[in-house]
């Protein structure tokens, strides 16, 4: 019997893929299935701490900038869990990370297709066909074989380690997507180090403040950024989180768009301000009862080096950025809240040469496809260095993802605003 061939497989369902998956479910024009290694939807488990928010407004959903009609957003999702009202009472556009992930479940429970607990392990060409061949083993362990014409890549990014460091060679130093499940033995140590100037550090940070008595030996947080600085939320900067910006972004040369990247941490990389005024009042007041707190922040310190000293703990190397001088510091364990990096999925290695490449990375087309033919394979959240720094911004997805659903549909299915910005980018 014939192999069905699929329009449309996608490799990872995190809230790209998913949303992805919830607008084909509306078109019945294309047909689609998705696997995950996962044994169900979670998203970034080891950083669901309490209260945490995400950086989006709640209609920056899996759909709605995209289909506001969609049976998939988010105000569907609370009238089925009969929190409507409650919801609008709380007039905050900012949901916590836990309500969000609670959405992506409920999304992820009612389209089909979905398979998780699906581990892909090669995708081929099927000359024959012409489609992709991807074989995959499922829950069983039993290989089994899918076909199609079209792949999107949205398996995530992994956490960054810095180089200096090998990977399990020091058990008490770890990246902040095993927070929460480090935290049990955090509780038991002494001196705690936090590493980095994002949202994750500020977190962690602000979740162990607490428990600072018990961190008889300190809870410091070092950051290389020279301060603490908010992520920038002001109209005219949002308006460059838009198709417009990418536009002109996309138009740039390579070299410049790396440099225009580097002054662009505060679009991206920022704390939350109520955030940092929580940390900040949490400080000040501790220092009524307190004012000599182990509770320290240093900005400037890039980490170097981290050895096991014997019996000592662990032994971390700082250069001061701007002062140019050198420093240890002591610590038991270690938070490396250091972000996230993209990497070419092993998977992809047997149809290498149909991808457009540049420089080691996916040369990225407009219509975010990766493939010499511009219409087969496309990525999710890949495309930082083509398309520019909204590339991970979560309310991105259902744009990103109406130009993927147009393209290979040979036609605009979906009407995309243009001219949404009041400022001109370029000439």
């Amino acid at each position: 019997m014939q192999p069905k061939i699929y329009d449309i497989a996608g490799i990872g369902i995190g809230p790209f893929n998913l949303g992805l998956a919830a607008l084909l479910s509306e078109l019945p024009a294309l047909s689609f299935v998705f696997f995950d290694q996962k044994e169900g939807f979670e998203w970034h488990p080891g950083m669901m701490i309490d209260h945490a928010t995400v950086q989006v407004p709640f209609y920056a959903d899996l759909v709605t900038l995209a289909s506001p009609a969609s049976r998939y957003n988010f105000m569907s999702f609370l009238q089925h869990q009969k929190r409507l009202f409650r919801f609008g009472t709380r007039e905050n556009d900012f949901i916590t990370r836990k309500e969000y992930n609670q959405y992506c479940s409920w999304v992820a429970a009612r389209v089909t297709g979905l398979y998780f607990g699906t581990h892909v392990t090669a995708i081929l060409y099927n000359n024959k066909a012409a489609c992709y061949e991807i074989i995959t083993i499922g829950k069983n362990g039993l290989p089994k074989n899918f076909f199609s014409h079209h792949l999107v890549i949205g398996i995530g990014s992994e956490p960054y380690i810095p180089p200096f460091l090998h990977s399990g060679e020091l058990p008490d130093v770890f990246h902040a997507s095993a927070y929460l499940f480090k935290k049990p033995m955090l509780l038991g140590k002494k001196k705690i180090v936090i590493i980095g100037s994002g949202q994750s550090a500020a977190e962690i940070m602000y979740d162990l403040l607490p428990y600072y008595k018990q961190f008889s030996g300190g809870l410091d947080w070092f950051t290389r950024s020279s301060r603490i600085y908010p992520l920038d939320f002001s109209k005219f900067s949002l308006e460059m989180t838009s198709p417009d910006y990418i536009d002109y972004f996309y138009g740039l040369d390579p070299a410049v768009k790396m440099e225009v990247l580097k002054e662009q941490n505060s679009l991206y990389k920022g704390i939350n301000a109520s955030l940092i005024s929580n940390i900040y009042n949490f400080l000040y007041e501790t220092s009524l009862d307190d004012p000599h707190s182990t509770i320290r922040i240093h900005t400037n310190a890039e980490l170097k080096a981290i050895t096991q000293s014997p019996n000592l703990g662990l032994d971390l190397r700082f250069s001061h950025r701007q002062q140019g001088s050198s420093f240890n510091h002591m610590a038991d364990a270690v938070i490396l809240a250091t972000g996230y990096r993209q990497a070419v999925p092993p998977f992809l290695q047997p149809v290498r040469e149909r991808i457009r490449w540049k420089d080691g990375l996916y040369d990225v087309c407009r219509n975010y496809s990766i493939d010499k033919n511009e219409s087969e394979i496309f990525v999710q959240n890949a495309e930082m260095h083509t398309h520019g720094f909204s590339t991970p911004d979560l309310g991105m997805g259902p744009y990103r993802n109406a130009i993927i659903i147009n393209a290979i549909l040979g036609k605009e299915h979906f009407i995309l605003e243009k001219n949404t910005a009041f400022q001109r980018f370029g000439f």
